[in-house]
């Protein structure tokens, strides 16, 4: 840059140098010549002007010698070659030839002498002269404006050469400044050049790159340190991960095996009424071969209903991850065939609402979890009502051309709008500590967001909590 700078520096002052010397040598060979050629012809004029009279009144008189030594006194101009006074009758009456070296250009002036008095011309004064007088003048002003250009070239030369060897150094550093790299570092740039300004500069320069390599040393020793830090961040994360997946799934186990508690109590209460009335009528010697028959039904059909809701359960906790399009009114109908129970005892009743028959993308077992956390949570706040009259659960399945939404509302009272925020943290709960964990929610959130791709939100309707899932149709 700093090279290509003084190069065309130099470019504009040969034009600006040509434009200004060329035009001057023009002028002093056409105008200043023209002026001195009419100077001096002038100054010849002015004395034939004064002489003219003066002759006119020799030759009135016929004064001859007079007349001569006027001439030789007036005509002492080194220029003038010859002076030639010739009458009328062109007879030569006065001439006078004067030495001098080689005439470049010889001019000759003619002026009439005429008598002042009767007007008639006496004579013709001829008066050759040369401009060797104006040729060396002009040739002395050429010589000096030729010596002051190249004065003026000397001294451009030299002040091109000075500053062509302080940007050739700039020019150095600049391509020096260049060619480094942040990813690696640089010998420090040197110079021979004593110009107190360039070793400023250049000083500068190796302390600005200095401590650019010292902030780049500490930004890789801060990324090692921050690649550290974020890989024991997400390794801790995947273990706290693990362990909330870890207790929601026992957390879930507990609100199974209560299920599995209130879902054969009616059943072992029949069967033990069966074999208690096996028993009496045994004992008093009155059991009859049909009772045996039917009371054996009994026992059999509510051990065969026992062994269904085992098995029910233990579709519940399959591992299997596989993703899988899937109608959710199927699951959530297997979610309600779980905890019916529950709700009967609690004197809670439900509405399935579908309006949408679409299917949806994702691990079914993990959908049955986020419905069966939202359903315990309903069915806990219903409970937690002073008047214990019961309550509704209702879910309402609709969509739109982009999302499947699935609405279950509760009349358990809603949430306080100061939690509203908290509610989805993890170890947030507003039961008791043995009542809940507070991971249930989140852990539902996680799922509807990181493996359904949707998204999970609460909020209050006129008689308790409104959660929402929004599931994307295609991905």
């Amino acid at each position: 840059m700093t090279h290509s700078l003084i190069g065309k520096f130099a470019w504009v002052f040969w034009l600006l140098y040509i434009a200004v010397i060329a035009p001057i040598f023009i002028f002093v060979q056409i105008n200043v010549s023209s002026v001195l050629y009419d100077s001096e012809r002038a100054k010849i004029e002015l004395v034939t002007q004064t002489l003219t009279p003066i002759i006119s009144t020799y030759l009135t008189f016929d004064q001859q010698e007079m007349l001569s030594d006027v001439m030789r006194t007036f005509f002492q101009n080194p220029n003038i070659l010859k002076v030639s006074l010739i009458d009328i009758h062109q007879r030569v009456m006065f001439e006078q030839h004067y030495p001098h070296s080689a005439a470049q250009e010889m001019i000759s002036l003619s002026v009439p002498v005429v008598d002042a008095i009767t007007n008639q011309t006496q004579a013709t004064l001829v008066i050759r002269y040369s401009n060797n007088y104006v040729h060396d003048l002009q040739t002395k002003l050429l010589m000096e404006l030729i010596l002051l250009s190249l004065f003026a070239l000397l001294i451009f030369s030299l002040t091109y050469w000075y500053f062509r060897k302080q940007f050739f150094v700039l020019r150095l550093l600049s391509n020096w400044m260049g060619n480094y790299t942040i990813d690696k570092s640089s010998q420090p740039f040197q110079s021979d050049n004593t110009n107190t300004e360039i070793i400023t500069i250049t000083s500068s320069a190796n302390k600005m790159v200095e401590t650019i390599d010292n902030y780049r040393c500490q930004m890789e020793q801060i990324n090692n340190e921050l690649e550290n830090r974020v890989e024991n961040e997400i390794t801790k994360r995947r273990e706290k991960e693990q362990l909330l997946i870890h207790q929601s799934r026992l957390a879930a186990m507990g609100e199974m095996i209560e299920s599995i508690a209130h879902q054969w109590r009616q059943p072992l209460n029949i069967i033990g009424l069966a074999v208690a009335e096996i028993d009496m009528k045994r004992s008093f010697g009155v059991l009859e071969e049909g009772e045996i028959e039917k009371n054996n039904t009994i026992i059999n059909n509510n051990l065969a209903f026992m062994s269904n809701t085992i098995d029910d359960f233990r579709n519940f906790f399959n591992t299997d991850k596989k993703s899988v399009h899937f109608d959710p009114i199927v699951p959530i109908h297997e979610i309600f065939a779980l905890i019916g129970e529950q709700l009967r005892y609690a004197n809670i009743t439900y509405r399935i609402d579908e309006q949408c028959q679409k299917k949806i993308f994702g691990v079914v077992n993990e959908f049955k979890q986020v419905i069966l956390n939202i359903l315990n949570n309903a069915k806990d706040a219903i409970k937690g009502q002073h008047d214990q009259s019961g309550g509704k659960i209702e879910i309402t399945l609709r969509c739109d051309a982009d999302f499947f939404y699935i609405d279950i509302s509760d009349t358990g009272g809603g949430v306080s709008p100061s939690i509203q925020e908290r509610i989805f943290d993890p170890y947030f709960s507003t039961k008791l500590h043995d009542k809940g964990s507070g991971i249930g929610l989140y852990m539902s959130k996680v799922i509807i967001e990181k493996h359904f791709e949707g998204t999970l939100s609460v909020s209050n309707s006129r008689e308790g909590a409104l959660f929402t899932l929004s599931i994307p149709l295609e991905r």
